[in-house]
């Protein structure tokens, strides 16, 4: 939503275009929150369209024939695109008379692909940011239009970084489609040697390396992107170990092998190489239930 409405103080919005998705969907995906707008949005998408009375269109695929049609009658300038599930098809983009624009929040060519975030902190990136590329039929591959850096601190909750990377992304699109209104933009090709991707995982999926991954590191990560992300985990006795927080971490404390967890009274230890994770419980009265 920030972008949108970023573009629209300066800008005609002559359509909205929300993605339409089975139910089981989001179900299959992790981390839908970094991934693409959450059914909230989508509905906050709708109502500002509605208020403005700004034609809302609806996609399927990224090359919804239906979706060409809608946009060669309107004819736009430039297509801008945010969080957007699909790569789009050339038909689609070919419907831009300027430009076809899309915000990741990554420095590309690094971590192309729809969670980029999960990827920054599983691979432990101390500097992270927002790029904006014109868009062509690879994801995330087009030449690079603005760029900005920011460090990423220890910690840093990922859920946080989401809302600074769509406040920075807005102020770098606007930026953008000011130069193309005085053509004083200048394109920057993707170096294809340092890409790397940013694919869908699964939430039943253990990532952390515990056999080479320091205790800072792992904190790090489990902290960053809790409770979007939630390593899974199994105590002594192999039963899952559900845990709601993650409180820091004790250098030093090797008394067990990485990835043993040990209850606690805060909850649980997680031994890892150099030290241990401290884990609040999940509160008795909570009700959980799997996605």
């Amino acid at each position: 939503m920030i972008p949108l409405e970023a573009v629209s103080e300066r800008y005609q919005v002559i359509a909205v275009v929300r993605p339409k998705r089975p139910r089981s969907w989001w179900r299959r995906s992790i981390l839908s929150f970094f991934s693409s707008s959450p059914r909230g949005s989508r509905d906050s998408i709708s109502n500002w369209a509605r208020e403005r009375s700004v034609p809302l269109l609806t996609a399927v695929t990224g090359c919804d024939p239906e979706l060409v049609v809608h946009l060669s009658r309107l004819a736009p300038d430039v297509i801008c695109v945010s969080a957007f599930p699909w790569i789009l098809g050339k038909e689609i983009l070919g419907t831009a008379r300027r430009a076809a624009l899309n915000v990741h929040p990554s420095l590309l060519p690094r971590h192309r692909g729809p969670v980029p975030l999960f990827w920054i902190y599983f691979h432990d990136d101390r500097k992270t940011g927002v790029t904006v590329h014109q868009m062509n039929e690879r994801a995330d591959a087009g030449d690079i239009l603005a760029q900005q850096t920011s460090d990423l601190p220890r910690g840093f909750p990922a859920v946080r970084l989401h809302a600074l990377s769509a406040v920075r992304g807005a102020e770098l699109l606007v930026g953008v489609l000011k130069k193309l209104e005085t053509r004083e933009i200048a394109p920057i090709k993707q170096d294809e040697r340092l890409a790397t991707y940013a694919p869908h995982v699964s939430r039943k999926r253990g990532m952390v390396n515990f056999q080479e991954w320091q205790v800072e590191r792992v904190w790090h990560f489990l902290s960053g992107l809790c409770p979007q992300f939630r390593e899974p985990l199994m105590d002594t006795n192999q039963k899952a170990v559900r845990y709601e927080s993650v409180l820091g971490y004790r250098p030093g404390d090797c008394a067990q092998a990485p990835g043993v967890v040990h209850r606690a009274s805060h909850g649980w230890n997680l031994y890892c190489r150099g030290g241990s994770v401290q884990l609040t419980d999940v509160p008795l009265t909570e009700s959980r239930v799997e996605p």
